[in-house]
C-alpha cells in the first residue's frame, strides 16, 4: 500500500512545463489597455506624502515587507509580526528570487518564540540553501494517534521546542537540484497538564526527546517567485535518517513527498493552484511530537487550513488541496481566494487511510509589493468541528 501512494505522487514529478515562468511587470495588460498596478507601498507613500520614483523602487536590490500575522506553529490567539525580505542574487531570467521570513511572536496562552525560514538561490540557481529554525515555548493540545480521534481526547502538553533544519542543494539540471542536509528537533520540559486520552493510546512517557539525522532532498522548482507563483511547478522528495550515532534518542526514518502545480488563467487574471503531500514514517521508533500531524509538515506547516494544529497525528498522512486565486480590482491591489482541502491520518502503525477530514475556506489578498508580488493574506477556514482565521505574508503554498 505504501509503495502505491509513493508511485502515485512521484508521477506528479513528470507533469512539468520547463518553459513556465512568472511574469513580473509594472503594468497589467487587458484588452490591449495597460492598467498601472497599485500596491500597499503606493498607498503608504501617498498617505505620508513621500515622493519616491517608481524606477528607484523597482530597482531596489532588497525588498522588505512587514505585517502583523499569525504564526503557523503558535496555535490560536496570537500576537505576531512577520518580516519578509525578497532579493535576487543573479539575473532575473535564470535565477529565482530568494526570500527570508522572520516571525517573532507571543500569544495569550503562554506561547512565545521566534521562527526563521530562509530560501536562498545563488546565480543561475546553481546552489539552493533552505533552512527552518525554531526556538519556541510551546504549550499545545494533542488528541492521540489515528485518523478519527474524538474531540474529548483533547490533552494539553506544556513544553519547549528547538529546531535546526538546513538543506544545501546543488543544481544538476535546469530547475532540478539534489542535496544533503541535517535536521535536529528537540522537545524538552514536556509535561502533561491534563489528559483525557484513552489508556489504549500511547502516551507521552518522557520529558525530553531529541531527533538528529541527515536528510537527502531532491527538488524540482521552475517557479520564478515563490512568494506568489503565477505558474510552474514545485516537487520535492526528502528522505530523513535519524540515528543514535548522530545524537538521536532513537533510530528512525521518514519520507516526505510534496508536489505543487500552478496554472495561470490569463484571460481571467487568475491562478489555479494545486498541492498534495505524502508524509510517512518508514521504520523505527519515532518520538510522539515528531510524528506526522496536521499543520506540522516540513517547510511550511501551513496546510490543512480549517483543521486545528496537531488535531490528527499518526505514522503517515496524506493531504490534497485546490485553491483558486483571482483579482478583484483591475489595478491588482485587491484579490481573493477560495480553497478546499482534505487530510487523512492513517490508522496508527498502518498505511490504511480510512478517515478523511475535509475543510473549506476563502480569503482576501492585499498586494503589499507589486515588484516582489508579496501579498498580505487574510483567510478563513472551517471544518466539521473547528474554524479559524489565518493571517500571513505571502501565499500559503
Amino acid at each position: 500500500m505504501k509503495s502505491k501512494f509513493i508511485s502515485i505522487l512521484m508521477l506528479l514529478f513528470v507533469v512539468i512545463d520547463s518553459k513556465a515562468q512568472d511574469i513580473d511587470t509594472y503594468y497589467i495588460y487587458k484588452n490591449n489597455d495597460s492598467i498601472k498596478q497599485v500596491d500597499g507601498i503606493d498607498y503608504l507613500l501617498k498617505l505620508f506624502k513621500i515622493k519616491k520614483s517608481q524606477e528607484k523602487i523597482e530597482n531596489k536590490k532588497v525588498n522588505f515587507s512587514f505585517f502583523p500575522v499569525d504564526a503557523s506553529n503558535a496555535g490560536d490567539r496570537v500576537l505576531v509580526s512577520s518580516f519578509n525580505a525578497t532579493f535576487l542574487l543573479g539575473e532575473k531570467e535564470n535565477t529565482n528570487n530568494s526570500t527570508v521570513y522572520l516571525i517573532p511572536y507571543i500569544s495569550f496562552n503562554n506561547q512565545f518564540g521566534i521562527e526563521l525560514y530562509p530560501t536562498i538561490w545563488l546565480k543561475e540557481n546553481s546552489w539552493n540553501f533552505v533552512g527552518e529554525y525554531f526556538a519556541l515555548n510551546f504549550p499545545q493540545d494533542t488528541w492521540g494517534l489515528g485518523g478519527d480521534t474524538p474531540e474529548s481526547n483533547e490533552t494539553l502538553v506544556d513544553g519547549k521546542t528547538l529546531r535546526f533544519h538546513q538543506n544545501v542543494l546543488k543544481g544538476i539540471l535546469p530547475n532540478l537540484a539534489v542535496g544533503l542536509g541535517y535536521q535536529y528537533d528537540e522537545h524538552h520540559q514536556l509535561e502533561i497538564k491534563e489528559t483525557n486520552i484513552d489508556a489504549d493510546i500511547p502516551e507521552i512517557t518522557t520529558n525530553k526527546t531529541i531527533s538528529s539525522g541527515v536528510s537527502l532532498p531532491i527538488v524540482f522548482d521552475n517557479r520564478k517567485n515563490i512568494n506568489n507563483p503565477q505558474n510552474g511547478m514545485y516537487a520535492s522528495a526528502t528522505y530523513l535518517y535519524n540515528d543514535k550515532s548522530l545524537g538521536s534518542d532513537t533510530k528512525w526514518q521518514s519520507l516526505f513527498i510534496d508536489a505543487r502545480k500552478y496554472f495561470s488563467i490569463p484571460y481571467a487574471r487568475s491562478v489555479l493552484a494545486l498541492r498534495s503531500y505524502y508524509w510517512t514514517i518508514l521504520s523505527g521508533e519515532t518520538p510522539y511530537f515528531d510524528l506526522p500531524s496536521t499543520r506540522s509538515e516540513p517547510g511550511t506547516s501551513s496546510s490543512s487550513r480549517g483543521l486545528q494544529k496537531n488535531r490528527y497525528r499518526s505514522n503517515a498522512m496524506l493531504f490534497f488541496e485546490t485553491e483558486y486565486r483571482f483579482n478583484i480590482t483591475q489595478n491588482g491591489f485587491l484579490g481573493g481566494v477560495v480553497f478546499v482541502n482534505t487530510t487523512s491520518a492513517s490508522e496508527y502503525d498502518t498505511q490504511n487511510f480510512v478517515h478523511w477530514q475535509p475543510a473549506i475556506g476563502a480569503g482576501v489578498r492585499l498586494k503589499f509589493n507589486k515588484y516582489t508580488k508579496v501579498n498580505v493574506a487574510f483567510d478563513f477556514g472551517i471544518s466539521k468541528d473547528y474554524a479559524s482565521v489565518y493571517l500571513k505574508i505571502g501565499e500559503v503554498f
